[in-house]
Formats: C-alpha cells, structure tokens, sequence
C-alpha cells in the first residue's frame, strides 16, 4: 500500500511539469498560430502577442506598417515550412533563445514569397519579434 501511495505522489507531483511540456508549443507552431492573426486582418491582437521589446512603435503605427505590406498581397493562399534556425544570439537583440522561421508562402495577388517571423523566448513561450515579406 505504501508503494501505491509513494507511486501515485510522484505522478501526482510530475504532472504540471508534463503539462507544461505539452502546451509549450514549437516555434513553429507559435508562428503560425501569430500568422493567422495576420492572415486575418488581426493586428491588433498580434501586436498584443508580441515580445515587449519589440512594441517600441506603438501599436497604430506596427499595424499601419503591416497592413500596408499585407493587404496589396491578397489573401493568404498557402504557407509551407522553410526552414527554423534557433539561435542564442541575435544582432540588436538581447542574449537568449530566439528563432527565425521562413515560410515559402503563396498570396493570391502576389504568388510566392518569403515570409520571415523572428521569435523570442520568454515565460515559457515564443513571442513574435519581426516580420518580414521579401
């Protein structure tokens, strides 16, 4: 009884670190989730997501910025994975994890593109940097 009981504490105690590995998601997976507010239309709330080093701006003049690249380009067609490159070092950027994901990514009126969405870590998840189309 007292191995069940010492059994089901230590499950208990690893749980939150489980879950916590779990719900952290890729830096994929947070660009694109961050892209599909854009795709969207949805500035506001993606520059809400954004890493506070990068709100220098202020949000009407990121969001005035960003529409103008994005809406001449049309809707969204197709985004795939280029490449992610993890690095600890960034030039203008402060020391620590960070990532760059391109995408080769298809807009209606435009055809493809290259898009570039730099991520950094902090409290436990990635938050978006940069963006960038070429």
């Amino acid at each position: 009884m007292k191995q069940i009981i010492a059994a089901l504490a230590l499950t208990l105690l690893a749980l939150p670190a489980l879950a916590q590995t779990a719900a952290t998601a890729t830096p994929d997976d947070r660009a694109r989730q961050w892209l599909t507010l854009v795709d969207d239309g949805n500035y506001a709330d993606a520059f809400k997501q954004m890493a506070a080093s990068a709100k220098k701006a202020g949000e009407q003049c990121w969001a005035d910025k960003t529409k103008s690249v994005r809406e001449p380009l049309g809707a969204m067609s197709s985004r795939t994975l280029k490449d992610i490159q993890l690095s600890r070092t960034r030039p203008g950027m402060r020391d620590g994890q960070n990532a760059t994901v391109r995408y080769e990514t298809s807009f209606a009126k435009r055809g493809l593109a290259t898009e570039t969405l730099v991520l950094v870590s902090e409290d436990g998840g990635w938050s978006a940097v940069r963006y960038s189309i070429n």
